[in-house]
């Protein structure tokens, strides 16, 4: 499964221009923009919240709308586009969240939320998330059209259980759920089915990260690293594996120069993982571009005879990789297969998935689930009555949260075969898989296959 959003994977340290271009500005936004979504084919999409239309640019090239969509929406705050174009949107002043169905071109009303939806999201199963602003409280609705509250009471507080004005939200794939609890000036992390978060950024945060005022957008890269955009100290913060750092507006300081925003409210990244932000009180889009990253080959040459090293430099680009998705789930359904020397044949269920690779390199594989998983990879010819017969590599739930996690150097243009099932006999269960290369993957089901 391809996702609709960006989430680019960074070297370390990786930087950003110090100055901004506007993307587009007050007659095409409107008077203090909140939302924006960039997609993965790099469209950008906006709403208006003066006129109630969204617009659109297609692959982000051009100077003025591609599309421009024009509905009953009042005040529309936040937005999240699918895969298909279909657009969830926040109704602000009507109090709920409108689809936009690209099929027929028509509205439909999917959420009731009573206020303002500062941050709308659907994760990788399709069902629909909104932080309710004013009633301190993330709502869910479920594909079969249920809604309950998964983070959050109805009253205002700062305990594990409660927010104060939640705004943007991230959900990822393991449904995990990250909101920006603006006025406790933190990000609270909630683990699928907790009710209790965990702040991992901000204010009284388990270990020192960095202090926020107002957050208000958040996003997850490819490294599952945590940005957030930080409105009330106009600025946005970037972490990778040394922590937290300020990667713009770092100063602090409130302007309308191309180094400064004033009150940000969300952010997206496109593929090359330059960043769009909604720089709400200067009424403008502005697009703050990733640094090129070059590193340095070195040569070490000797002459016989010479008591003299020479080194040469040559300047090479260090490319950053990329992610593709799929999601499926282990079943009654599934095929069968015996992954332990045991007495007891066929007692794992298992999926069988092909994964092309387009670019020579190394792609890395990692597996999601509440179960404990295992992974094998083959070239093509392998038995399900033994999966250590012909296998390249595997893994048994030995990464983080029993999970796999394997790199493989692929050629360009080829195929192999990934086997994924549980650690434990007969096992049930939704699981995801995450691939990071040099470009995106193909990855299908394989319902047929020829075996030994």
């Amino acid at each position: 499964m391809t996702l609709s959003y960006n989430q680019p994977r960074f070297c370390l340290n990786t930087t950003w221009n110090s100055k901004a271009t506007t993307f587009a500005n007050r007659s095409f936004v409107g008077i203090q923009p909140f939302g924006i979504f960039v997609n993965s084919n790099n469209s950008i999409y906006i709403p208006n919240r003066d006129t109630g239309q969204i617009h659109i640019w297609l692959n982000g090239n051009d100077l003025y709308p591609t599309k421009t969509i024009s509905s009953n929406l009042s005040s529309p705050a936040s937005l999240f586009v699918t895969m298909n174009g279909d657009i969830y949107v926040d109704n602000g002043n009507y109090g709920r969240i409108d689809k936009w169905i690209v099929e027929n071109e028509t509205w439909a009303s999917v959420m009731n939320v009573t206020s303002y939806g500062y941050g709308l999201f659907i994760d990788i199963y399709d069902n629909l998330y909104c932080s309710v602003f004013e009633n301190h409280q993330v709502y869910k609705t479920w594909s079969n059209g249920t809604t309950t509250i998964i983070a959050g009471l109805d009253f205002e507080g700062s305990e594990s259980d409660t927010l104060y004005g939640p705004m943007g939200i991230f959900v990822d794939i393991n449904l995990d759920l990250y909101v920006a609890d603006c006025y406790n000036d933190r990000i609270q992390l909630f683990h699928l089915n907790q009710q209790n978060g965990i702040t991992v950024a901000g204010k009284e945060s388990a270990r020192l990260t960095i202090e926020l005022f107002y957050p208000t957008g958040i996003l997850l890269d490819g490294d599952q690293h945590l940005f957030v955009v930080d409105s009330g100290n106009n600025r946005i913060i970037g972490s990778d594996e040394n922590g937290f750092r300020c990667i713009f507006g770092c100063s602090g300081q409130e302007g309308s120069t191309s180094n400064k925003l004033s009150y940000p409210e969300t952010m997206s990244f496109d593929s090359y993982g330059n960043i769009y932000v909604t720089d709400r009180s200067n009424h403008r889009i502005q697009k703050i571009v990733k640094n090129n990253i070059s590193g340095k080959k070195f040569y070490l040459i000797t002459f016989k005879g010479k008591n003299r090293v020479y080194l040469l430099l040559d300047s090479i680009e260090i490319r950053e990789f990329v992610q593709t998705n799929y999601s499926s789930n282990l079943s009654v359904n599934s095929h069968r297969c015996h992954r332990l020397k045991d007495c007891e044949l066929l007692n794992y269920y298992c999926e069988i998935i092909e994964i092309h690779t387009k670019e020579e390199g190394d792609y890395t594989i990692t597996s999601h689930s509440t179960k404990s998983l295992a992974g094998y990879t083959y070239e093509n010819n392998f038995t399900l009555l033994d999966l250590n017969i012909n296998k390249i590599q595997s893994n048994n739930d030995n990464y983080y949260n029993y999970q796999f996690k394997m790199t493989l150097y692929r050629p360009a243009n080829s195929s192999f075969l990934l086997i994924v099932t549980t650690a434990q006999r007969l096992q049930q269960g939704y699981f995801s898989i995450t691939v990071h290369g040099p470009s995106y993957v193909s990855m299908q089901h394989q319902s047929r296959f020829n075996f030994f």
